[in-house]
């Protein structure tokens, strides 16, 4: 990210003078969104509230063990309905963030915007009842850099290794998800009923995961970030280059462009609208792959580098996915 910025979610970064914002505000599939209701911002109503686990699993990093966290969002009914399964969404946060930041750690009652906004929009029937896990991409906090592009090698190796080979297995054998059991096949057979989406670093994460994964995820959220998979900020610098070689990978699969959906967003006031709208704008022009119905792409008006846009543009964004599921 070309922004002197940490992704402290709780820290609202305006931008006014930015001058690549404007590329968003001029793009003509660039639509604003809805904001959260206010009454979202409280606690919903007892039997109405999910409830947040703590998930342990086993993960390596250069051939080394790692035991991490991920804390996983149940909806209410979850555990009245044993026989229900639910679509899933893994949620990954930016640079120096914990893998309780959006959800506000385990229980029911937190304080977390994004957790208020998941009950109170399943309970309203904006989105339907679903899985959120949110992981970290840091084998440990040892590993937390001095600067987000740092974070480029943990974001690439999350995607490709420990989310298809440990997080998601540890996940979907122990909740009720549309898979059946962990294997390859399986998992692949119930991409419909996945998605992936990230914040910032977790959006680079989240163009990584469409870019290596498109046969376990269908739908992806990328919020504030571009794909850096041919350099750094790519979406800015080289966004052709990055735009052919997406394309180009979509293109040695056998999916369609109805077997995939992409949502991105980014906050008005957020310096990396300026890497993801020349971005999209490319990726637009290889119609057999992107078009208007599979390749969104929305901004948060006013919003900045901040948990409150970041909760809206996940507000617009999810009842997106999973409507024939």
């Amino acid at each position: 990210m070309i922004m002197p910025r940490r992704d402290n979610m709780q820290v609202s970064s305006s931008r006014s003078d930015n001058p690549t914002k404007t590329h968003a505000k001029n793009s003509e599939r660039s639509l604003q969104m809805e904001k959260v209701p206010p009454r979202y911002r409280q606690l919903a109503a007892a039997s109405t509230r999910g409830k947040v686990e703590r998930l342990t699993y086993q993960g390596t990093y250069e051939n080394k063990a790692y035991a991490k966290d991920a804390f996983v969002y149940l909806p209410a009914g979850y555990s009245k309905n044993p026989t229900k399964r639910y679509d899933i969404v893994y949620l990954m946060h930016g640079w120096s963030m914990h893998s309780d930041d959006f959800l506000g750690g385990v229980g029911t009652t937190q304080k977390s915007p994004f957790k208020r906004m998941l009950d109170h929009a399943i309970a309203e029937k904006r989105i339907k009842p679903l899985i959120v896990v949110t992981p970290t991409y840091y084998p440990d906090r040892s590993f937390v850099p001095n600067s987000w592009d740092g974070d480029a090698p943990l974001n690439l190796r999350f995607a490709t290794h420990e989310l298809p080979n440990d997080l998601v297995p540890a996940v979907e054998q122990r909740y009720r998800t549309y898979a059946t059991s962990t294997h390859l096949k399986e998992l692949r057979a119930t991409r419909n009923h996945r998605a992936f989406a990230g914040f910032s670093m977790g959006a680079i994460t989240t163009w990584y995961v469409f870019e290596h994964e498109l046969n376990l995820f269908k739908y992806f959220m990328p919020m504030a970030g571009d794909s850096w998979t041919v350099e750094e900020n790519g979406g800015l610098t080289a966004p052709a280059k990055t735009a052919n070689k997406l394309a180009a990978q979509v293109a040695r699969t056998d999916y369609k462009a109805n077997d995939y959906m992409i949502s991105a967003s980014v906050g008005s006031d957020d310096g990396t609208s300026g890497q993801m709208s020349p971005l999209i704008a490319e990726l637009r022009k290889h119609s057999q792959q992107f078009t208007d119905r599979n390749l969104l792409y929305r901004t948060d008006q006013g919003g900045g580098h901040d948990l409150d846009s970041c909760v809206n543009q996940a507000y617009n964004s999810l009842p997106l996915f999973f409507s024939k599921s």
